[in-house]
């Protein structure tokens, strides 16, 4: 099955579900129409959009998520299903804090977080020494990794800055903080397929309005955001509108490296979460699989 984000652009569009099918009805548009069943999310980037409870409850009855944007184009909410245990004894275990499992899971994290970075560097014919070294020790600084990443990665893509800022008012910090929030919501909606308590994280605690898991969860792919918004800087028209249907469709579409297969970011997400409620189910992280660039 081809599954699909569905991004709507369209100011005082009306989403309605009509046998089987999703329906977009707009005045400057033709009516459009999608399976409901093919769609794991529905992004709302636009003003006065209407949508019908028929909408609503057949996009999260076939585990689909909705996520909701300000007048600024950047997400402010979202519509998931109902949580869910899918296995008790994980649910439990995910309950209990298992606090060595958790770390174990968290530096598998890192790690793949830590090795993707580098490859989004290679890819920009760049190296890190601090990065190199802190795969060879196992052993990784989050914050200066993360600093020595962002030295190198912003002036490759033809930006000045060399930090990362998530509350800047620049493109590239605008466009990194969509995507993420994007695949937030793809991670947030697997979580709840796989029977995973968002709240309780492995390492991000929890905070007013959080979703400490989601965060974690994320990190090994982040980067692929990275990738596909350097990528997406050489192309000769730049702006938001076309940044968001370029990370929708390659979150949609890339591919990514899976033992002796490959399979679709969207599936990725998918098979990582799943197999964090196999490392619960036996207290143990070698299940645990972390996705590579």
């Amino acid at each position: 099955m081809s599954y699909h984000i569905l991004h709507i652009f369209q100011h005082g569009a009306v989403l309605s579900q009509e046998r089987g099918f999703i329906v977009c009805t707009s005045k400057d548009a033709p009516e459009r129409k999608l399976p409901f069943e093919d769609i794991r999310a529905v992004v709302i980037a636009a003003r006065g959009v209407t949508l019908t409870s028929n909408f609503i409850s057949s996009i999260l009855d076939s585990d689909g998520i909705i996520m909701h944007c300000n007048k600024s184009y950047q997400p402010c909410g979202l519509t998931v299903p109902l949580s869910r245990i899918t296995d008790q004894l994980a649910f439990q275990n995910q309950v209990s804090r298992p606090k060595k499992l958790n770390e174990k899971i968290w530096q598998k994290l890192l790690r793949g977080k830590t090795q993707n970075q580098q490859r989004v560097l290679a890819q920009r014919k760049l190296s890190s020494a601090y990065l190199n070294r802190a795969l060879d020790k196992n052993h990784f600084d989050e914050g200066n990794c993360a600093r020595q990443y962002w030295q190198l990665y912003f002036p490759s893509i033809g930006w000045a800055s060399t930090g990362r800022d998530r509350k800047a008012n620049t493109a590239p910090n605008q466009m990194l903080n969509y995507g993420y929030a994007v695949l937030a919501a793809l991670c947030h909606r697997s979580l709840i397929v796989h029977g995973l308590i968002p709240q309780l994280g492995v390492k991000h605690i929890a905070r007013y309005r959080s979703d400490p898991l989601v965060y974690d969860l994320m990190e090994p792919f982040r980067p692929m955001v990275d990738l596909v918004l350097a990528e997406y800087m050489t192309e000769p028209s730049v702006d938001f509108r076309g940044w968001c249907k370029k990370i929708g469709t390659e979150l949609r579409e890339r591919r990514l490296k899976h033992e002796r297969y490959s399979l679709k970011l969207m599936d990725a997400i998918d098979a990582c979460a799943s197999s964090m409620t196999r490392s619960y189910h036996g207290l143990d992280a070698e299940p645990f699989w972390v996705p590579e660039v």
